[in-house]
């Protein structure tokens, strides 16, 4: 009886460190999952989209730099005519300006009050406000001239601009980078935590189920010899429950943990690199805006486009081929040659109408269209994440319920089971 007794007990126990278990890795493994769901990656999107929006309104500030009339006087009695008049930049640049806003917004509330990213946030925002201020004061003197000449911007807005850009590349976009930096890290770090609990838990339940069953199994084998029973039907639908558990809970572990694998490298990573495409490709653009109204820099300025064109050329290298971010990056080459041919001609109206026309083969066009092609690559990208976590997601759902039930009916069974047996002794 005392052996009986044991062996119950024994069944009971490890019943029910199963069902702790289970409960305790599918609980890990859903925090684990919501934290890179809800907080790391939708962080690291937000600083990614910082760093786009800002870049971006550099380049629509530095288009305003070319607002004005055609170069060569009109005919007595005759309007001048106006070449480039900033509209579509100016909105472009309000519609960064509320992205920027929406952005730190999220980051704001991502971080603890007080924390290293919080801090970096507020720094940001006072980097930012100064920018404003120079741009602005920049764009106002570009704008407000008497009857300016396109492409010919007076020097107090070229000396803001300088200022301004200066301030944005030399303090607020490596601020956002440095957000970027660390949302990545943590976007990793979240998905290697999540994949090893995810493994761990499904190792931790493999032990416990196949050292139940074993034990289940080896219990009806006693039973059968000791009691001249041929089979147990309680244990055998206790075993039962327990196999179902073991199988269905480490498969749903094992597919979470590569589920989030697959999320965080085939997903998150080409997204990154899109957008971070997209930074330079905006970069780019500004440093030609810039390129035609400065003379004096025109040789820095030209080696400067074409350093982040060769970067990004780089940077893309590594993505599988796709044949409209390449075919729209070669009409924006082309198109930027174009604009320096007119430029290196004297042609100041044609090249200022090259630069800010928005027909193809003009700058403007060709530009949208090659960051539009990027920035699809990067929603494809998050589009990878979305399915993959969900997948996950779905993996992890329902177990809460599923093993309460099967491993609560497996104690009860195993007593069921042993009542029998014991009433015998009595």
């Amino acid at each position: 009886m005392l052996r009986l007794r044991i062996q119950a007990a024994a069944a009971l126990v490890l019943v029910a460190a199963l069902l702790v278990g289970a409960l305790t890795a599918f609980s890990l493994a859903r925090s684990d999952l919501d934290r890179l769901a809800s907080v790391s990656e939708p962080r690291a999107v937000a600083a990614a989209d910082l760093s786009q929006a800002l870049a971006d309104q550099d380049a629509q500030h530095a288009d305003t730099l070319v607002v004005g009339y055609a170069s060569t006087p009109p005919a007595p009695g005759q309007q001048p005519t106006l070449v480039a008049d900033g509209v579509l930049a100016e909105l472009t640049a309000q519609a960064d300006r509320r992205r920027i806003s929406a952005d730190l917004a999220v980051l704001a509330a991502s971080y603890p009050a007080g924390s290293a990213g919080d801090r970096t946030v507020q720094g940001l925002l006072n980097s930012l406000s100064l920018y404003d201020t120079l741009s602005g004061t920049s764009e106002f003197s570009a704008t407000s001239q008497q009857d300016p000449v396109v492409g010919r911007p007076p020097e107090l807005a070229l000396d803001y601009y300088d200022l301004a850009e200066g301030q944005l590349q030399q303090t607020t976009l490596p601020q956002a980078a440095q957000l970027l930096a660390q949302a990545q890290q943590q976007v990793a770090a979240d998905g290697r935590t999540a994949r090893r609990d995810d493994r761990l838990g499904a190792l931790l339940l493999g032990l416990l189920g196949l050292a139940t069953l074993a034990l289940l199994l080896r219990w009806q084998r006693d039973l059968a010899r000791r009691h001249r029973r041929v089979l147990n039907p309680a244990l055998l639908l206790a075993t039962a429950c327990v196999l179902a558990v073991l199988l269905s809970a480490t498969t749903s572990l094992l597919g979470a943990a590569d589920q989030v694998a697959t999320a965080v490298d085939r997903g998150y990573a080409p997204y990154t690199v899109a957008a971070l495409g997209q930074v330079e490709a905006a970069n780019a653009e500004a440093s030609e805006s810039r390129w035609l109204v400065d003379d004096a820099y025109r040789v820095p300025l030209q080696q400067t486009y074409t350093g982040l064109m060769d970067d990004l050329e780089r940077q893309l290298a590594g993505q599988t081929g796709d044949p409209a971010v390449a075919r729209t990056r070669t009409a924006y080459l082309a198109a930027d040659a174009r604009l320096r041919q007119y430029a290196d001609a004297g042609q100041l109206d044609q090249a200022s109408v090259q630069l800010t026309g928005v027909t193809r083969g003009e700058v403007a066009f060709a530009s949208y269209d090659f960051s539009t092609q990027l920035g699809r690559l990067a929603q494809q990208g998050l589009q990878v994440v979305d399915v993959h976590l969900a997948a996950a997601g779905g993996d992890l759902s329902g177990w809460v319920v599923l093993p309460s039930a099967l491993l609560g009916a497996a104690l009860v069974l195993v007593l069921v089971g042993v009542r029998p047996r014991l009433a015998e002794f009595a």
